[in-house]
């Protein structure tokens, strides 16, 4: 199987008041062809900025990332897409045009990409809503709006960053399976953050765990439970022996008085 990414000894520090402070070092895991990896990890332990540094929004660190067999460089970031934590749909622009703004901003054709969109937007459960602005969405269809726009730019490598993480726990799990029919149905590889070790179980092939310090990758844990799945297997004993090997491992890197 191709390894669409590779991170090798990846580190990131910074400077506080003169003192160099390292927040992860010598992280190192390969993301291969149509895999999902979530990486979950104690609050602040670098998680989200692990997501930055790959996606090329924090350029400041140490170490190499191989994108398809190449070094990292501004022409093959653009293999990447990156859903962050938040929404970050524009108020002024209807869903439509929300979600074909990262195309617009790669100078695609403005007609090309409304085609595009709109052929979609049933199987995104935003049939209709093309005219509606984001004041008036729910907290899940604004989060389907946001899937939508990093879909349509038809990247192989997708990072998302907490994605349902600001929904009620009902729209968070219904967002969860359609969320892991969609990217297996477009062939993505996916780099998921996430703080939910069910979630993580329910939607990877494998789930990195972070922690120590410096913070590095602790444990490569792999899913070993057939796709496709949905949430009735959260019953099922295999997918409770990965939750509690997950957490009996996690809770290493928590600190005790928290």
């Amino acid at each position: 199987m191709e390894k669409l990414l590779q991170i090798k000894s990846l580190g990131k520090s910074y400077q506080s008041n003169r003192v160099e402070k390292t927040i992860f070092n010598s992280i190192n895991f390969d993301l291969f062809d149509r895999e999902i990896i979530s990486v979950i990890g104690p609050s602040g332990c670098g998680k989200s900025t692990l997501l930055n540094v790959i996606s090329g929004i924090d350029t400041d660190f140490q170490g190499e990332i191989i994108i398809k067999g190449e070094k990292s460089s501004n022409e093959n970031q653009s293999e990447i897409s990156y859903m962050q934590q938040k929404d970050l749909l524009l108020p002024w622009r209807n869903v439509l045009e929300n979600s074909i703004l990262g195309l617009e901003i790669n100078k695609k054709n403005k007609i090309e990409s409304r085609e595009k969109a709109l052929k979609l937007l049933p199987e995104f459960g935003l049939e209709g809503t093309e005219n509606l602005f984001p004041r008036h969405l729910s907290g899940g269809m604004r989060q389907r709006v946001s899937f939508l726009r990093s879909i349509l730019l038809e990247r192989p490598i997708m990072l998302l960053d907490e994605p349902f993480s600001s929904l009620d726990s009902i729209t968070r799990s219904k967002m969860q399976e359609w969320v892991s029919s969609i990217l297996i149905n477009n062939n993505k590889s996916v780099v998921l953050v996430t703080h939910d070790i069910a979630e993580a179980v329910l939607l990877s092939d494998r789930v990195l765990i972070m922690g120590g310090s410096p913070v590095k990758i602790c444990l490569d844990y792999k899913i070993d439970i057939s796709r496709p799945r949905d949430k009735s297997i959260e019953n099922q004993k295999s997918f409770n022996k990965c939750e509690e090997d997950i957490k009996q491992e996690l809770l290493k890197y928590v600190p005790e008085n928290v």
